[in-house]
């Protein structure tokens, strides 16, 4: 009896992680498309956040890649790059890569894992942003057509959204 149902245990796993990497590979699939919206982004050196407007294009040059590349506005004159470069390693079950648009340069975004439609990631910027180089990145993406993009820091030593944009396919 144990043995038979080792057996059928066996069996149905590699099905049970297809299954999840199915899901998951789906879940970056969402991504694919132009898009536009606008948000907010506090600066370093700012004491409140900016109003901006992005837009962004997402591809996806493999079932376990996406990369989201654009740029956001602020005001007339401040333009800057905007994006990430996400891979789902199904192995692991866990998301990596890096996100473009931190004023210190590239952040590494390592330990992503989904929680229902939403994507959460330990982000590390290269350089200390608001006195440490650590922070959570959350994209959330219900697969209605839009996402969102957030950015949580310690700023004073309390949680502070400093990043929040929302985009919509366009």
């Amino acid at each position: 009896m144990r043995t038979m149902r080792n057996i059928l245990i066996a069996a149905a796993l590699p099905l049970a992680l297809a299954g999840a990497a199915r899901a998951d590979t789906d879940y970056l699939s969402r991504f694919q498309g132009s898009y536009s919206g606008s948000g907010t982004v506090q600066r370093e050196q700012d004491s409140s956040p900016r109003n901006v407007t992005c837009r962004v294009t997402g591809r996806s040059p493999s079932a376990n890649d996406i990369e989201i590349a654009g740029s956001c506005r602020a005001a007339v004159i401040v333009t800057r790059q905007i994006g990430a470069s996400i891979r789902y390693d199904p192995a692991s079950q866990r998301y990596a890569g890096t996100y473009t648009g931190a004023s210190r340069g590239p952040a590494q975004l390592r330990n992503g894992r989904l929680q229902g439609s939403t994507l959460v990631f330990d982000l590390v910027y290269p350089q200390t942003v608001h006195g440490d180089r650590n922070a959570i990145m959350r994209i959330t993406n219900g697969g209605n057509g839009s996402f969102t993009m957030q950015v949580t820091d310690q700023v004073d030593g309390k949680p502070r959204q400093t990043s929040n944009v929302t985009l919509r396919r366009s």
